[in-house]
């Protein structure tokens, strides 16, 4: 690591285990990039054999192993870099957040295994307590790339948190937390975190009582196939065949999308929110279904060359008609 150097724009400090950095742009990464990315190795046994499904962990800039357990194949990777630049793109493009006045604080511990970023909307701050002392809104994301911390993202107004999830003087807006395996959707994370922060922002009164109205779901089916898993036409809707009416493929989706939400969320209105807003803003995802026998299929939510951008408009006017249905507002109504 090079020498630290101060700024009135970025502030380096040490701190135990590694070194904390504080600015303003959250597009500004370099002090990720200058440790370097982390990539599998091919792992020999003393003999020179190649150890099938085993990877070592170097630094591509050192070239240096970086001296933690080997990893399985599966284990997926995910550069800090990168990870906090897909935040910064997804803050700086949600309307209902400002963007003028930020706090950026970044921690680098041991020599970039590990890494936090946290920032600050100094612009929007709440008083949770109502004791009339504004707790400033913030995002978080906590990463490693040796297995010793599970990748997480929180966001909120509060002034700290700890990995096991609790937050301390505040409230969360949404938390989610996945091992780095093959699964692991970096991408859709950040974006319901920022999303969740956005409705804290606009629609707060909205969101918590979505998290305290239960969600069974058996209701979250007959939302479903009333709304955005209805086939069109008049005949198709007198059929028997429930296939006939009912859109299966978009159906099993959604399902495997809520199921995935109430890992963290429970079954609640907000849970099945964010597997709406999820299937809105992530037009060509694959997943994979399993059929009674076991089979698992790999599918994509996209259709070929269709254009993601009126995809993605399309996909949020549906889930305006999802949240304006009489089934969705009566489930609101009888809470």
């Amino acid at each position: 690591m090079n020498a630290i150097v101060n700024n009135p724009e970025r502030t380096a400090q040490r701190i135990q285990d590694g070194l904390e950095f504080t600015h303003s742009n959250p597009l500004d990464v370099d002090f990720f990039r200058e440790l370097g990315s982390v990539q599998k190795e091919a792992m020999y046994d003393r003999e020179g054999r190649l150890v099938e499904g085993y990877y070592a962990l170097k630094n591509s800039r050192t070239q240096e192993l970086i001296g933690s357990p080997p990893v399985a194949k599966t284990y997926k990777l995910v550069d800090h870099a990168l990870a906090f630049q897909e935040q910064a793109r997804s803050i700086l493009d949600n309307p209902s957040l400002p963007h003028d006045n930020l706090t950026v604080v970044d921690r680098i511990f041991d020599n970039g295994r590990r890494a936090t970023r946290a920032v600050y909307f100094n612009d929007l701050t709440f008083d949770i307590d109502g004791k009339g002392q504004g707790i400033t809104a913030r995002a978080d994301i906590i990463n490693s790339v040796d297995m010793s911390w599970a990748f997480q993202v929180f966001s909120g107004a509060y002034r700290d948190y700890c990995r096991n999830t609790c937050v301390f003087g505040g409230q969360k807006a949404y938390h989610q937390k996945r091992k780095h395996t093959s699964n692991l959707s970096v991408s859709s994370m950040i974006a319901k975190s920022t999303l969740g922060l956005g409705m804290f922002n606009s629609h707060r009164d909205q969101m918590n009582a979505w998290k305290t109205i239960d969600l069974h779901p058996s209701q979250w089916v007959e939302i479903l196939e009333n709304t955005i898993c209805k086939k069109g036409g008049e005949a198709a809707q007198l059929s028997t065949d429930k296939s006939t009416r009912v859109n299966g493929r978009l159906l099993d989706y959604m399902n495997h999308r809520f199921k995935e939400e109430q890992r963290e969320l429970g079954s609640s209105m907000w849970a099945g929110y964010n597997a709406l807003t999820h299937w809105a803003t992530h037009v060509d995802e694959t997943w994979e279904r399993e059929d009674e026998n076991g089979k698992v299929t790999e599918l994509s939510t996209s259709r070929g060359n269709s254009n993601p951008h009126r995809v993605r408009l399309q996909r949020e006017a549906k889930v305006r008609n999802v949240l304006e249905s009489p089934y969705w507002l009566a489930l609101e109504q009888a809470a």
